[in-house]
């Protein structure tokens, strides 16, 4: 039930950027002592910061989102972006899925094409790959530590899978991106995409909306780094330019 309520506050405040101790117990529907559990958890794991009266999303924090808060957020735009995506995806293609819930939303249609070569840091992607009934994939994980909340395996040591596997297409989210690039919460995070991108001859952002016009501490890397921006909404038109004099294609659903 508190994990719950944290989710539903993280909800409310990503829409809203701040709100009252009011404003929260009534969308909660609890007392403000439970209120203030809550957003004292919250706290310290970086994801709010606290006012007299109230508290604020931590924006620019340098902490990554949960793995169970990420997968509440944004749902219905992250779907949108699957399916404009599936149809970059081939027969006999070798695939590297980051672990984020932006790219996971492509799995339903990657279980429906045959033989298939996955790779993925994504402890909860590896595991929903391996339900499947489709007997001509065949999924590798990336090996490393778990970060913990996050669903993801990092490593240091990338050379078993750069020597042994070449991309056709390579599947990545990020945290947040501006016209100066495109950015991580993690470095951890931002070493391995920069990893796995520099072996992949097709690189694919996945970005919903909310994304856009977000900066954050470590930087992946630019727009001309990837050929293929994907997105649930028309973005602005300085993203247009910018995707245009840079030959990315820039992918929304009133784009075709």
């Amino acid at each position: 039930m508190e994990n719950t309520r944290e989710k539903e506050i993280m909800s409310y405040l990503s829409k809203h950027k701040r709100a009252t101790h009011q404003q929260l117990c009534q969308e909660l529907h609890c007392s403000l002592s439970t209120l203030r559990r809550d957003l004292i958890q919250l706290e310290k794991k970086r994801t709010i910061q606290r006012f007299r009266g109230g508290a604020i999303l931590s924006e620019t924090s340098n902490n990554e989102y949960s793995d169970s808060y990420r997968t509440t957020i944004n749902i219905q735009q992250k779907k949108v972006i699957g399916e404009l995506v599936r149809d970059y995806i081939r027969p006999n293609m070798c695939l590297f899925l980051d672990s984020s819930s932006t790219v996971y939303q492509l799995i339903p249609y990657i279980l429906e094409i045959p033989n298939l070569i996955i790779i993925t840091n994504g402890l909860k992607t590896a595991l929903k790959i391996s339900e499947t009934d489709n007997g001509t994939i065949k999924a590798y994980m990336t090996g490393g530590a778990v970060k913990l909340n996050t669903s993801s395996v990092i490593s240091n040591n990338l050379d078993l899978i750069n020597s042994s596997f070449r991309f056709d297409i390579a599947f990545f989210s990020c945290r947040g991106l501006d016209y100066e690039g495109v950015y991580e919460a993690s470095f951890s995070q931002a070493q391995m995409k920069k990893s796995m991108m520099d072996n992949a001859k097709l690189k694919i952002l996945l970005a919903d909306s909310s994304k856009f016009n977000s900066t954050h501490f470590f930087k992946i890397g630019t727009f001309t780094d990837y050929d293929v921006i994907v997105t649930n909404d028309k973005p602005n038109s300085q993203y247009n330019q910018i995707c245009e004099e840079n030959n990315i294609d820039l992918v929304y659903p009133e784009s075709f």
